[in-house]
């Protein structure tokens, strides 16, 4: 079972139903229906909320929102200085993690490094370990959705103790946070962001 966070939303991709009906629908059924008057239906709820859309082969449902939606690839760190402190961003008042589109001519890897760099001002990186991917999806206007896939890595900083945020990209702050990484900053993340911490927290 994986997921794909949309607001408040999370669409729980699964082999078969565990939730009430209520809650659930075949892919089948998602096709049948308008994407886009299907993702304005859920966008409006505004408490934190669980559909699971059910099929044989999860990939199926992830490739039906990339096709049908705009797609979108990004890459970023979980960065981890000498005392193992994690380094979180806070930007559109929410805590996060630096992460950005690959430029041209880019593997991932690189990506996530060089937005690391330029967003935090953080340097002398190492790439440790790769993470699971997260997925999001988010409104682009009144017509259409984008559904974003953002790669994530382990990474190591030499060169930690000067952060310079970059304020263009509507980071008001940065901070280097001890684990366990406390509710009041978990709380107050996305929920893909939270999905990806807690992973890490729990398998390092």
């Amino acid at each position: 079972m994986s997921n794909i966070y949309f607001g408040n939303i999370t669409f729980k991709l699964s082999g078969k139903p565990q939730l009430r009906p209520n809650n659930s629908l075949s892919y089948n059924e998602l096709r049948k229906s308008d994407i886009i008057n299907f993702l304005r239906e859920a966008g409006r709820e505004l408490t934190p909320g669980i559909i699971e859309i059910t099929d044989s082969n999860e990939n199926t449902i992830r490739e039906y929102f990339k096709e049908n939606l705009v797609y979108i690839e990004a890459a970023g760190g979980l960065v981890q200085n000498p005392a193992g402190e994690i380094l979180f961003i806070f930007r559109h008042g929410k805590w996060d993690l630096p992460k950005g589109k690959p430029e041209k001519g880019e593997n991932m890897e690189e990506t996530a490094m060089r937005e690391v760099e330029e967003e935090t001002g953080v340097s002398g990186l190492k790439i440790i370990a790769t993470l699971p991917s997260t997925w999001h999806i988010y409104d682009l206007d009144q017509q259409n959705y984008a559904v974003k896939r953002s790669y994530w890595f382990k990474m190591l900083a030499k060169n930690w103790k000067d952060i310079q945020i970059q304020t263009e990209e509507d980071i008001s702050d940065a901070e280097w946070i001890k684990m366990p990484v406390p509710d009041y900053i978990l709380d107050n993340a996305f929920l893909s962001i939270r999905e990806l911490v807690n992973y890490f927290q729990n398998h390092r």
